[in-house]
């Protein structure tokens, strides 16, 4: 059973950006994820996000305490504006209550407005399951990463 907390949506701002790295690094820097962040990296990277052109993002709060957040960017495709993959994360005392979910509607519901038709995604296989219980489905893309001093070396030497 869910504990549903009420959960506020609004634009994210600037102002966010500390408070909302210390909540990406405790949702994320946990060894069942097996992601290493430091505050001044997680900062670095929402900040990338929040400079981008077509930024998009929303912060989620709980009686006016930040809680999670939805960084994206829409990119123009073939077939119309993608939301790119961005970071959806919420605090771990907030998971498993809506929060999460509502972020995410909310994403969508401003990708729309913005004209975007597909949202691209790559998530953990965990996380994947509930992403694939909402609608999101698999592609035939598939997810790739390299080292690219062993993509250099690779082929430097073929």
């Amino acid at each position: 059973m869910y504990n549903i907390v009420m959960v506020t949506i609004r634009k994210a701002r600037k102002a966010d950006i500390a408070e909302l790295a210390k909540i990406y690094k405790r949702a994320y820097d946990r060894p069942k994820f097996g992601e290493k962040w430091d505050i001044k990296e997680t900062k670095a990277l929402l900040n990338f996000y929040l400079q981008q052109k077509t930024f998009l993002g929303l912060t989620a709060l709980v009686d006016g305490k930040i809680v999670g957040a939805f960084f994206s960017c829409a990119k123009t495709w073939h077939d119309g504006d993608h939301l790119a993959e961005g970071e959806l994360f919420v605090d771990p005392r907030y998971q498993n209550q809506k929060t999460g979910t509502k972020l995410f509607l909310s994403m969508m519901i401003l990708a729309k407005k913005k004209k975007c038709v597909v949202h691209e995604l790559v998530a953990y296989a965990r996380i994947a399951r509930w992403y694939a219980k909402i609608g999101m489905k698999d592609t035939k893309l598939k997810h790739m990463a390299g080292d690219i001093q062993k993509i250099i070396k690779k082929m430097t030497t073929q």
